[in-house]
């Protein structure tokens, strides 16, 4: 495992190494120091993995001190560095050689070659699985280049800790930060300084398997790039890209410019490479060609190839197969919002899940289908009915016309028949007048029943349609239930998961950063000076207590959670409870920062409150305070306000708060600034605090010289409360 994330690193690295290299320009003494220095340094350079390079580059560096060449003494301290690195497992040492061109390039304002140390630095701790140490360096340097306003080292800083959180496995959040840097790099540098951070994310997408992000992402560097190195990666990736997409005519096209260029210097990883021609041997047909390169892959590259290879031939079942491998094996990386990024890649589940949806609706419609032919049925054999009886009526019809024929013959006979006679035709008439009244009773009673069986067939149907809608209301309802309650699981899970990766990540790096300052002081061989041992005594107090408020604030917020978190109401003095909390603060504030306490409220006053959950909320928003103001003034103010309750405000003058994170803060893990220490959990619970006390704490929305904390309680129920 370790020895995959050993190559994963050397990948990287291979892949970035145009986007962190320092700016050469020109070939003869490329970095412009001293003619006469030059040829000393390209030979300790070159003898950097030999002992002998110490020597050598000692002997540059007094004769650049001499000459006062400030950068080629800095050039010198360099291969120190580079040889200390070569030797495994020996962080001390490197950290030393580290902070000696980091404390000469600050000095010298070489501020390019502190940030090409810091992420130099930075990739050395993470080959030693030291992520937590180099992350932690990384963020203060963007700090610092933020204080500086150093583009380069801004934009090298958010890069170097998305190279970070690749190496972890954690790609989507590694892409927010090549994101975030190609976003500063487009406000303050050259077009052609933030192409280098497309093959970040191109990187970053293929491992997403988000293909036709890595196509656009492509497209975007190549448009801004001048570098021919670079842009053959790009490329490459691009190639990659319109392969799994399935656009195979833009895969040859992207495939043969990549090729054009690759012998100007390869920028695309190895691994890449020979994907690249996988992909191609794929699309040529190549069963052998492909089967060589796919045995030299690994991982999820390995997969990827066989998931192109089934899909380009039409095996469907088995790539849904592979793409279940993808997920798993990402998951196993630590990225739980994998199965989102590969949504676009899993056509195949979705269609079988469509299927399966269109069967159940199927079924459903056969059944109503069902009872509508049963209904016809019925109206089928009403109109079969009626049939017989307008037959019947069509028969005495003809019986009637017989009688008027032989009522005609009769008449043409009239002076042959006798009185008899005449008295049976008038009885025949008559019997003639009752059937044509019977068979008009007749044919109403046939209208009648017509009109009555539409009327049940009308009623029968609305009946059925309301039935039918009443149905569809209720599916639909039950599987607005579903969704809802699958988002909610869904929630919970994340919640769960990002709960213990912030904790995990926000514990272990004050602890490394205790662990290895510790031994950088207790190491006998060690030479330091009392100034150096005064900072690394600092920084592990400073991490020690950064350590022990992240541990309180888990335990409240367990406490909370679980129903044991308790309030104890007695009378309390509010005007001391603030000022030892300003007290206690006041060391911990920049200097030049005025710290004041001002109150309205007697000083014999008591109030029913807990005093020491009131203290616990006016720290927390004092230290929040303190960390977002260096210059200016911090105040506290005590009162009351109209209903008579305790009114506390803590005023800055620092940073302030933008309004669209005038909420958020306030939420689980919510923080100003993701690169400042702190688990986020603080004004959660202050707020919940505050709330069984009868108040609150906001932020006042009017206050646009820094940020203002209100926080009001009154008197709760009781002696004690439980949260």
């Amino acid at each position: 495992m370790k020895q995959t994330k050993r190559t994963t690193i050397y990948t990287l690295l291979i892949i970035l190494l145009f986007g962190l290299a320092l700016p050469t320009q020109g070939q003869n003494n490329p970095f412009k120091i001293n003619d006469s220095l030059y040829p000393l340094y390209l030979r300790a350079n070159y003898n950097r993995k030999n002992h002998i390079c110490l020597e050598q580059a000692d002997s540059l560096r007094r004769k650049a001190i001499r000459l006062k060449d400030h950068k080629a003494e800095i050039l010198a301290l360099l291969v120190p560095l580079k040889y200390q690195i070569t030797k495994q497992h020996n962080f001390p040492a490197v950290w030393k050689a580290s902070q000696q061109v980091r404390k000469k390039a600050q000095e010298y304002n070489y501020l390019q070659y502190y940030f090409y140390t810091s992420t130099t630095m930075a990739n050395y701790l993470l080959s030693e699985d030291r992520f937590d140490e180099a992350k932690e360096l990384m963020q203060k340097d963007i700090q610092f280049a933020t204080k500086h306003k150093h583009p380069y080292g801004i934009q090298a800083g958010y890069v170097a800790l998305g190279n970070m959180l690749m190496v972890r496995g954690e790609y989507a959040h590694a892409i927010f930060y090549y994101e975030t840097a190609l976003q500063f790099s487009q406000e303050h540098m050259q077009k052609q300084e933030r192409s280098t951070i497309y093959p970040h994310i191109c990187n970053g997408n293929i491992r997403l398997g988000r293909f036709q992000e890595v196509v656009n992402a492509a497209n975007e560097g190549i448009r801004y790039c001048y570098s021919e190195p670079t842009k053959a990666g790009l490329y490459g990736y691009k190639a990659i890209g319109h392969f799994m997409t399935g656009d195979y005519a833009n895969f040859k096209k992207s495939y043969q410019e990549y090729f054009k260029r690759l012998n100007t210097v390869p920028i695309i990883a190895t691994e890449y490479l020979i994907l690249l021609n996988s992909l191609y041997a794929i699309s040529n047909q190549d069963s052998v060609k492909y089967q060589e390169y796919k045995n030299k892959l690994s991982g999820l590259l390995r997969k990827y190839s066989s998931y192109a290879y089934y899909s380009y031939n039409g095996q469907y079942d088995k790539a849904a197969k592979v793409m279940n491998k993808i997920v798993r094996l990402t998951q196993n990386g630590g990225n739980t919002n994998i199965l989102t990024d590969l949504a676009g890649m899993r056509n195949s589940f979705a269609m079988q899940i469509a299927d399966i949806d269109k069967q159940k609706a199927a079924n459903e419609m056969a059944k109503l289908q069902l009872q509508l032919a049963q209904l016809q049925l019925a109206s089928n054999n009403l109109e079969i009915s009626n049939a017989d009886r307008l037959k019947k009526l069509a028969e005495m019809q003809n019986g009637r016309n017989l009688l008027a024929l032989q009522n005609q013959k009769l008449k043409s006979n009239k002076l042959g028949v006798s009185i008899d006679s005449q008295k049976k035709l008038v009885e025949l008439q008559k019997r003639q007048y009752n059937m044509q009244k019977l068979i008009m009773v007749a044919m109403a009673a046939i209208a009648l029943l017509l009109i009555v069986g539409t009327i049940i067939y009308l009623k029968a149907n609305k009946k059925m349609e309301r039935r039918l809608s009443k149905l569809s209301k209720n599916l639909t309802h039950t599987l607005a239930e579903l969704n809802i309650a699958n988002k909610e699981a869904q929630h919970a899970d994340q919640q769960k998961t990002l709960f213990i990766q912030n904790m995990s990540h926000e514990i272990r790096t004050p602890l490394n950063a205790i662990v290895g300052f510790s031994q950088v002081l207790t190491d006998p061989s060690f030479n330091i000076s009392d100034e150096e041992k005064s900072d690394l005594t600092y920084r592990i107090t400073e991490n020690s207590e950064q350590l022990s408020n992240l541990i309180n604030n888990i335990l409240d917020l367990t406490s909370i959670e679980s129903g044991k978190y308790q309030l104890i109401i007695e009378p309390a003095d509010i005007n001391g409870v603030c000022r030892d909390a300003v007290e206690e603060a006041r060391s911990h504030v920049a200097e030049g920062v005025m710290l004041t306490f001002n109150t309205q409220l007697a000083e014999s006053e008591k109030i029913e409150t807990d005093g020491m959950r009131v203290k616990q909320v006016v720290t927390h928003l004092l230290n929040n305070a303190i960390k977002n103001t260096t210059a200016g003034s911090i105040q506290v103010n005590c009162s009351k306000n109209q209903k008579g309750q305790t009114f506390i405000t803590v005023t800055d003058t620092g940073v302030g708060i933008p309004q669209d994170k005038q909420e958020t803060i306030f939420e689980r893990f919510g923080k100003l600034d993701q690169f400042k220490p702190g688990s986020g959990l603080g004004l959660e619970i202050c707020r919940t605090i505050a709330h069984k006390l009868g108040g609150d704490v906001y932020l006042d929305p009017d206050y646009t010289n820094g940020a203002r904390f209100c926080f009001f309680f009154g008197k709760p129920e009781g002696k004690a409360a439980e949260v």
